[in-house]
């Protein structure tokens, strides 16, 4: 009996700990997306560096221009994470 207790509490705090890990790091990320700005450096997730150009957050959107001329519409979740220029690190 004490060993199915002690299993089955062992399974409870793992199953809390997975959950509670995953919803701080959508979270995290959930805070960076809204912190983008247009004008920002970013990386996609298929890895493509680009300068965001708009930023539409109602529909989940944003424009990336990867060339002079050249602008790609995303979805703001392809968004990796922004990058910062060296001499502002």
């Amino acid at each position: 009996m004490d060993q199915t207790l002690l299993l089955l509490v062992l399974i409870v705090a793992m199953g809390g700990f997975m959950f509670w890990s995953q919803w701080r790091t959508k979270k995290r990320y959930q805070k960076k997306i809204e912190q983008l700005q247009t004008g920002d450096q970013v990386v996609t997730i298929g890895g493509i560096h680009g300068r965001l150009t708009s930023i539409d957050r109602d529909a989940g959107r944003a424009r990336l221009e990867v060339a002079p001329g050249v602008e790609l519409e995303i979805s703001l979740g392809a968004v990796s994470h922004q990058v910062v220029p060296e001499g502002e690190e």
